[in-house]
Formats: C-alpha cells, structure tokens, sequence
C-alpha cells in the first residue's frame, strides 16, 4: 500500500483554541478530506475515514479508510467505497464501517457486507458504533423525514437515489390518528397528499395500524444492536430523531445525542432542542409526537407561521409502557449545536467518567426561516452525567467557525471526540461546510485531526 503525503493543509492556529487551564491542543493530520471519525487498532495505530457529503458542492474525493504512519503520511486502507463513512470502529482485531445503508468490516483489504437494510436515504443515515459490555454492536439510524410525514427536504434527497418509495419505520407496532399534509417536490412541483410513516404521496386514514420493524428488521429514529457477526439484529430503543452519537459510561450505561427537528414543512417544528439522552432498553422516547419528552401539541413547537400542531399517533398509552410521557433528555444542548460523536474519560487527569461531545454546529438553510446561527456549535463539550452540567472542553476564541474569524485557524466542525490509547482526546474537524448564495458547499482538503493532552 502506497504512502501518500499530504500537500494541502490549511492554516491552522491551535493557540487560537480555547482549552482548560493544564491542558494543551495540537493538529496532527491536516489537509483531509472531509474526515468523518478515527479508530486505533490492537497496536494502537489511528486509522482515519475520509469521507464526502450528501448534498451540496463538494469536490470529487476517495472515500476511503487510511492508516496514519506519522509525520502527516496516509496509508490506504481500503478506497473507492462507493457512500459515505459515517464511523469506523475496532473489535478483536476487525475494523467495522458504517457507511449509508450498511456496516460493514474490512478482511484483507476487502470491504465484506454485515448488516444492511437501513432506511438512509433520506435526511438521516446509519451514524455511530459502539459496543457494549454484552459484547454486542450497537448503532442508530436517523429517521428518513423532519417529523414523521415525508417533507419536501426528505424528498430531495431520495428521489436521486432511486429509493422514492421509503418512508419512515416505526420501532414498534404504532396506530395512526388519520393526519395528512401536502408535501410540494421541489424538483417537479408537483404536491401530494401524504400520511404519516407512508411514503410520499399515500394518504392515511385514523386507526391505521403501521406495523412497526421485527427482529432482523431495521428501524427509523432507532437505536439497534446485533451480535459482532451481524446476526440477530434488533430494536433496542426508538424515538429519537436522529441518534447520531453512541457511548457507553464506565458503569455500562448507554448514551447518545439526537438531533432536533427542524422548521420544515408540512410539520415545521419550532423549539426542538439538540439533546444528550441516556437511553434505556425497550423505550420510546417520544418521535414523532414528543420532542425532549414534550408533546408536540406544547405551543412552544408552534412557529409564527404555522397551524397548531396535532399528535400522529393515537396509541400513545401503548407505545409509553405505563408512563405518562417518554423520558427527559439528560441535557440540552440549545437549538441547532448538531451534538455528533462523544467518549467518556476513563483517565484520572481528564476530567474522569465525563463524557466529551463534538458538537457540528448548524446545518439551517434559509427555509427554515432562522438564518445559519454561525456560532452555535463549533466546539467541544464535556458533559458531567451526574450533575447533568455542560462546560466547553476545547472552543475557538471567537466562538466562530475558523472560516468565519479572519487568521484564527481554529476549529471547523468537530465531528467527533474520541480518546486514544495514549489518553489523549482526538477531535475529528471535518472541515468547512458553508452555506452561500449557490447553497452548501464544502471545498475538502482543509479537514484536521486535533489532539488534546495534558500541558
């Protein structure tokens, strides 16, 4: 395998980025395309996936997983995959990939298929993996629409990709309260009327029952689990808009940060926050009626311009198991931050048992009416579980994206936030994603990988 040496870093400062008093950040890797998250293998070598973006102008780039040899030389892996990699995971000496639709593992140089089946070709994918004390894998999958009716953003994303006819699953048997919304294509113009968890164009009738994913199935706005070889696949928990970051504590509890839902039509959302959830085994957690566990008929979800919201399901009662509403999340993280991947610290000098979460930052078009909110997100969090308190762990002293803050080099768009085996907290910076007059355009070549120790 050829050793390539990168040629094209962009300018970067750490001293720029804000860290706690003791601690340092450096760059380790710069000049990647569009890198999505790293792994270490049994002898603590980093791999890197380099990745590219669904929508938008992005420049023509391998997606592929390279091993970093020091002193910025790449090592390919595997390359010419053919979808995104949303992360990449080690176990007993197997290196797992999830891209769009699949996980994967990788055996002598050769991307072999595990798990597939996913509902991601709308606007959420198959994101994280992590495994559990059970020995087993876990990972989410984010919901195909906004808020449970296939919306026009939905729309533009599956048509492309052939699979028009997709629609939301729901975790668990679900009856429907008969709602339906006209939903415009903004390719053709054309508008349908459409239900809730049926694809574009299929009306709903109340008492509907939507029969939810079996055993082997996959689910919408769900995290699942399935043994190491990929067999026995199930439901764990759903309800959750898009459940992009998984971690498991110290004391074995799972963890994962969702993605709030937007004001798109025909169900815009207002007020949904970003939210860090533990999640338990067997819960609904609210989608598409409850959002941080409030219902969607609060008028706090209403925007200015839009009817008061109704719920979609009528079995409520069903789906909750005896409890009056789902869960609280555990913090929140405010509108639009777009909390990705996260590591608790197992170090006694690193802020010990508290877990460390990129945070994107926004992803608003004009549609949604609420301008790009340049300085939510853009950092790194750590989150003290116990207390439920959050504090930034590494930040750009503007509170900008570098992009946006002439000469200051700093962070992008952290993806995710991992630990190493050296102890040190590596922070995936994917690199600029900026939406302009033309919409998002991201140039790749500028991604980074930071490291952040103890001074």
């Amino acid at each position: 395998m050829a050793v390539q040496e990168r040629t094209r870093p962009r300018e970067v400062h750490a001293e720029n980025i804000v860290v706690p008093a003791g601690f340092r950040v450096e760059p380790v890797v710069t000049g990647l395309n569009y890198p999505t998250s790293v792994a270490w293998d049994d002898d603590g070598e980093m791999y890197i996936a380099e990745s590219t973006v669904p929508f938008g102008q992005t420049a023509q780039t391998d997606i592929r997983v390279v091993r970093y040899r020091g002193e910025g030389r790449l090592e390919t892996v595997v390359g010419g995959l053919p979808r995104l990699i949303n992360d990449i995971a080690f176990r007993r000496g197997r290196l797992y990939l999830s891209q769009q639709g699949t996980i994967s593992v990788v055996a002598d140089g050769q991307v072999q298929g595990l798990i597939g089946g996913f509902p991601s070709w709308g606007l959420h994918h198959n994101n994280s993996l992590a495994f559990g004390p059970d020995g087993r894998l876990y990972f989410g999958q984010g919901t195909v629409s906004n808020a449970g009716v296939i919306d026009s953003y939905a729309l533009n994303h599956l048509r492309p990709t052939g699979h028009l006819a997709d629609c939301d699953i729901p975790g668990a048997d679900v009856v429907l309260a008969g709602r339906n919304y006209e939903t415009r294509d903004l390719t053709t113009g054309e508008r349908r009327t459409t239900g809730a968890f049926s694809p574009w164009g299929v009306a709903t009738a109340a008492g509907m029952r939507i029969a939810g994913a079996r055993p082997g199935q996959a689910a919408s706005g769900a995290i699942m689990s399935a043994n190491a070889d990929g067999s026995g696949r199930r439901v764990f928990a759903w309800g959750l808009r898009s459940p992009y970051g998984l971690a498991f504590a110290p004391n074995g509890r799972l963890y994962a940060t969702n993605n709030g839902a937007n004001r798109l039509p025909p169900r815009p959302i207002g007020s949904d926050p970003d939210t860090l959830w533990t999640v338990e085994e067997g819960v609904w957690y609210g989608w598409s009626d409850f959002f941080a566990s409030q219902p969607v008929t609060d008028p706090a979800f209403k925007p200015p311009d839009a009817p008061q919201h109704s719920f979609l399901l009528a079995n409520h009662a069903e789906l909750l198991r005896g409890r009056e509403r789902p869960p609280a999340p555990l913090v929140s993280f405010g509108l639009h931050a777009a909390p990705t991947k996260m590591d608790f610290s197992r170090q006694a000098d690193f802020f010990p048992d508290q877990l460390m979460v990129a945070l994107f930052g926004s992803l608003l078009t004009p549609l949604e009416g609420l301008g790009a909110q340049p300085a939510q997100g853009h950092r790194v969090v750590r989150v003290d579980v116990a207390r439920g308190t959050v504090a930034d762990l590494a930040a750009n002293r503007s509170g900008l994206p570098a992009s946006l803050a002439e000469g200051e080099g700093g962070l992008e768009r952290p993806i995710q936030a991992r630990f190493g085996p050296d102890g040190a907290l590596y922070i995936v910076d994917f690199g600029r994603l900026e939406l302009g007059a033309g919409g998002w355009a991201a140039p790749g070549g500028d991604g980074v990988i930071w490291r952040v120790v103890r001074s």
